[in-house]
């Protein structure tokens, strides 16, 4: 018997080799060195490092040199100042590298989040970075959390140095011997050991304090300068801080103060003024004065003086401290109704974020109270200066007085009237309201909240977004009545009346744009939109708008609009038919910047455009409910309805 099937036959397979080899790609290998101090010794390590990778990379057949990069006399707690750093990282980012050497972990950096930051980045753009010395390459499975423990260990190494060469400068410091000096200061050269008067500089010097112990004033001292075209040593007019600093810097009779600046954080590097954090050390007849002692004293004298003309001191001046906060205290004066009020507070109370309840004093009280402690019948403000040392305000409100001759005496504050007790508010919550987390700002994206307006009718019930009333927000939506979201929402989803189970049922949130708009969220997935515009009755905003001559006509009486202005600063247009003999009208005057935003949202602009408006616009009618209807060149009328 015949059979047609093919089972008795098996298929062959056969494999065809590749004719062209596959070539490996080449890998764009980089190199990345540093040294941080600008020494021969480090020179040398540096050009070192770059001869090293060049042969490295060089060498490898199966990779391609894409350069070394250093950077020379540059720490590696930071990067910003690293230029060829930088470089490097932005050759990763163009695709000029696929491979990073570095020495160790310390030459890319001591800083612990540069470090992880860089490498997670060059990571993420597939740019491995290999540390030779930790033997770590980025790419491997444990890379990451070895370097997060080494570049601990590196930035903790890097502030112990840091550390080390301060306490070193300090004991220079102690010892007399020099420490750091600023390199350049105007009026003398530095050597690397001593400072070198600059005798064109140091005629400069002893003008500005011939010129300022004399009683002229800084600007025309500055001017003088500027004349004489004298510049500071880096080429620069010398500035009204360049003036305060030499009339207060000691090195110009020849003494020096070490240790006026520190550095706080060596990876962050801010310097800070010493305000006693830690001690200085004055050496005096360290190098050649330019000025006498008894000008420079005298200048010092000249600089209060003027100080005082400007921030004048008074008796308790410097001399009242909170018992609390430790803060001193300050005067602050008002008049009301003819009369001066002096007082005294804490000054803890002006500052942001800091509360201290210690216990103001009028000027007068605390003339009473001290004199009574210096047992005197009146105040006397030159023997109050004479014999006493300070005032210090205790928590209870007393006044703690420390004489020069070492006495302390105590004036007892009387206790304070007690006040009645509040009367206790209503228990439970307020009432829960049927839109409360239901409408949002279309503007910053904050829960409206809902208040009550202080009117003389009783006031009603609003709704506001909740940044207007938080500390440092500024949110520019508009308000709306609670009875106005209710009709617009009945006439948008098509209800006789207010429902509220219809509204639970139908409605997910309200979005209230910053138009005055409002978009309906259902829970069908569906919007609808309200399209309004509400007007801000507070906002005054200085415009006048030519355009507006002639068009805008009184629905009431038919007479034109003509414009006039208020407070000599704001455009008004007011029917002309007002000011006419035997004509009743009762349309309502418009702000000019009011009708700017209506024609502007009546024209479907977000800003008001003139050469449009007299393009598009034949007339706008005035309403006599406050309204306007814009007629338009070609027939079509559009409504703007006032709420």
């Amino acid at each position: 018997m015949y059979s047609s099937g093919r089972s008795d036959l098996m298929a062959k397979i056969s494999r065809i080799e590749p004719k062209i080899p596959a070539l490996k790609k080449r890998q764009k290998v980089a190199a990345y060195a540093r040294v941080s101090m600008e020494t021969d010794r480090l020179a040398h390590s540096l050009s070192a490092q770059v001869s090293y990778y060049n042969g490295l990379i060089q060498s490898n057949p199966e990779w391609e040199y894409a350069g070394v990069y250093a950077d020379f006399g540059i720490s590696g707690t930071g990067t910003a100042a690293r230029s060829e750093f930088l470089r490097l990282i932005a050759d990763c980012e163009a695709g000029k590298v696929n491979i990073v050497l570095t020495k160790s972990i310390s030459r890319f950096a001591r800083n612990t989040v540069d470090l992880l930051s860089t490498v997670r980045h060059l990571k993420d753009i597939g740019v491995e970075v290999r540390f030779e010395k930790e033997h770590i390459h980025s790419f491997s499975g444990d890379g990451e959390l070895m370097l997060s423990i080494l570049a601990s260990f590196a930035q903790e190494e890097s502030r112990s140095i840091s550390e080390n060469s301060k306490w070193g400068i300090r004991k220079r410091y102690q010892s007399g011997e020099n420490g750091v000096k600023n390199k350049r200061v105007f009026g003398y050269s530095y050597d690397g050991e001593n400072y070198e008067v600059v005798p064109e500089e140091a005629e400069a010097v002893r003008l500005i304090f011939e010129r300022f112990t004399s009683g002229m004033p800084l600007g025309e001292i500055k001017s003088e300068l500027e004349a004489a075209g004298i510049k500071s040593w880096r080429g620069y007019d010398l500035s009204y801080t360049h003036l305060n600093y030499i009339l207060r810097n000691e090195i110009y009779i020849g003494d020096r103060r070490y240790q006026k600046c520190f550095i706080e954080d060596p990876i962050r590097k801010n310097k800070i003024k010493n305000q006693g954090q830690l001690p200085q050390y004055y050496v005096e007849n360290d190098h050649t004065a330019i000025i006498s002692r008894e000008v420079f004293d005298k200048a010092q004298d000249e600089i209060i003086r003027r100080a005082a003309l400007v921030n004048p001191a008074y008796p308790f001046t410097g001399k009242i401290k909170c018992g609390i906060c430790g803060c001193h205290y300050t005067r602050r004066s008002a008049t009301v109704k003819g009369r001066e009020y002096v007082s005294w507070f804490c000054r803890a109370k002006k500052e942001k974020g800091i509360t201290c309840r210690s216990r103001n004093y009028s000027e007068e009280q605390l003339q009473r109270i001290c004199a009574g402690l210096m047992g005197m019948e009146e105040f006397d403000a030159e023997a109050f200066g004479e014999s006493v040392r300070g005032l210090t305000v205790l928590p209870d409100g007393s006044l703690e007085a420390a004489f020069l001759d070492g006495q302390t005496k105590v004036w007892e504050a009387p206790p304070e009237p007690v006040k009645p007790p509040k009367p206790d508010k209503p228990a439970g919550k307020r009432p829960k309201n049927i839109f409360d987390g239901k409408i949002f700002c279309g503007t910053c994206g904050r829960c409206f909240g809902r208040a009550v307006s202080q009117t003389a009718d009783g006031g009603h019930l609003y709704w506001y977004c909740r940044a207007k009333s938080s500390h440092g927000v500024t949110c520019d939506s508009v308000n709306y009545p609670d009875s106005e979201i209710r009709e617009i929402f009945c006439k948008v989803m098509g209800q006789d009346e207010f429902n509220e189970g219809f509204f639970e049922e139908t409605l997910e949130r309200m979005v209230v744009q910053k138009t005055g708009s409002i978009d309906f969220h259902l829970k069908d997935g569906t919007v609808r939109m309200h399209e309004a515009l509400k007007l801000r009755g507070s906002r005054h905003e200085n415009t006048s708008t030519e355009e507006f001559t002639g068009k805008i006509r009184c629905a009431s009486c038919g007479n034109l609009y003509h414009k006039y202005c208020c407070y000599g600063k704001y455009t008004y247009w007011r029917c002309s038919g007002k000011s006419r003999v035997r004509t009743e009208c009762n349309g309502r005057d418009f702000q000019d910047s009011d009708i700017r935003k209506i024609s502007a949202y009546l024209m479907g602009m977000e800003e008001f455009d003139g050469a449009e408006f007299e393009k598009q616009v034949k007339e706008l009618a005035a309403l006599e409910d406050g309204s306007l209807a814009c007629h338009f060149y070609g027939g079509k009328v559009r409504k703007w309805q006032r709420t």
